[in-house]
């Protein structure tokens, strides 16, 4: 099993979001990761930042598509 792991700056990176609000997303359980270590930082596995975008566009089509009828 050879997963991509992302850290938390790459994937605010990749998300086009800040560090911080990556954080309370985590805390908050929107998307998954783990800690490394006592003061390390995140790691967040790269398929996480797909299901986590997979996610978010279909709460925005399912929100323009109601909007229409």
């Amino acid at each position: 099993m050879n997963r991509k792991l992302l850290l938390t700056k790459e994937a605010a990176k990749v998300l086009r979001i800040s560090e911080e609000y990556l954080r309370s997303l985590i805390r908050k359980k929107k998307i998954s990761a783990y800690k490394e270590g006592r003061r390390g930082g995140y790691r967040i596995p790269a398929e996480e930042i797909d299901n986590y975008i997979s996610r978010r566009y279909n709460e925005k089509t399912s929100k323009i598509s109601l909007t229409k009828h």
